[in-house]
């Protein structure tokens, strides 16, 4: 895939995209308010990410290392979709981005960036089977 963008002298540069794959668990999911941001990108399914947990937040879920599974879907993003998404996930206070493991259903795994909460869920409920659903508001 080329990307078209300005040069600092006006002119236009076309460079090939870098494709990403991108562990999603909550508001970038297909049924999430965020998902538009990255809707035109190719899905490649569903996954799980062993070895974190999921807390609500409220609006949005935080994955944080820990004991458990985090269920998710996986796309391929381009790099300049990683750069938008790091400053909507803000990245580096409330979120990092991380490469990590995760597996599909039918056991093919392979390495996908996750935003990963930087903050404090003490006091959240834990979202004991890593599922994070929309709520109805």
């Amino acid at each position: 895939m080329y990307s078209s963008f300005p040069t600092a002298d006006g002119s236009w540069s076309m460079r090939l995209s870098t494709k990403n794959h991108l562990f999603v668990y909550g508001t970038l999911k297909r049924d999430g308010s965020r998902h538009w941001i990255i809707e035109d990108f190719p899905f490649l399914g569903r996954a799980k990410a062993k070895g974190f947990a999921l807390y609500d937040l409220g609006p949005y879920p935080a994955m944080v290392p820990g004991v458990g599974v985090v269920y998710g879907e996986v796309y391929e993003v381009s790099d300049e979709a990683i750069k938008a998404l790091d400053w909507v996930e803000g990245v580096p206070v409330l979120y990092r981005r991380e490469l990590i493991e995760v597996v599909f259903d039918d056991w093919f795994s392979l390495k996908a960036w996750a935003y990963i909460y930087n903050g404090d869920v003490k006091g959240y409920p834990r979202i004991e089977s890593g599922e994070w659903k929309v709520r109805e508001r």
